[in-house]
């Protein structure tokens, strides 16, 4: 057991396809298609700049690595395109929540043939159980990876206690 169990994932994204007179539109169109038959109907993109609910809420999750080590346990999250300072890790009531918004380098997407990049915000949960201590949980930003590291409540082995016997 790794001490963590995931609540959530959300997420935003913005994308676009190209209009329908544009010569990529069949391209897109065609490469979505081809991406829905082998995972399925989920959305790739949004039909113009704006978000879409259900299409940004699944694909702007940074994907999560968990390890376990002897007295900690070490959880890596991918966030390519992520600034340091936009990324927000905090523990409360035994909740850890990774919280952060990839933004776009562009002021808006005027001329934008095809925009596949997701940009928005995202937010992962994961429930601490007894075996973290989670008040020395520590963090490190390097190459859009973050890495947590969950130190494990060192077990206390119950030492006999000499019970003084009268009579």
């Amino acid at each position: 057991m790794t001490g963590l169990q995931t609540l959530n994932g959300s997420a935003r994204r913005v994308a676009s396809a190209p209009n329908a007179g544009d010569p990529f539109s069949l391209i897109s169109r065609d490469f979505d298609r081809m991406i829905g038959s082998i995972f399925g109907d989920r959305p790739i993109a949004s039909k113009g700049f704006a978000e879409s609910g259900e299409a940004q809420k699944s694909l702007l999750n940074p994907r999560i690595d968990v390890f376990d080590a002897e007295d900690h346990i070490e959880l890596s999250a991918e966030l390519p395109g992520v600034e340091q300072d936009d990324v927000d890790v905090s523990v409360l009531e035994g909740v850890l929540t990774i919280t952060g918004e990839k933004k776009s380098s562009r002021e808006s997407n005027e001329g934008a043939r095809v925009v596949e990049r997701s940009f928005g915000s995202f937010k992962r949960s994961f429930r601490l159980n007894d075996m973290i201590d989670a008040d020395n949980i520590t963090a490190s930003f390097k190459n859009g990876v973050l890495v947590l590291t969950l130190p494990k409540v060192a077990e206390q082995k119950p030492e006999p206690r000499k019970i003084a016997i009268s009579g």
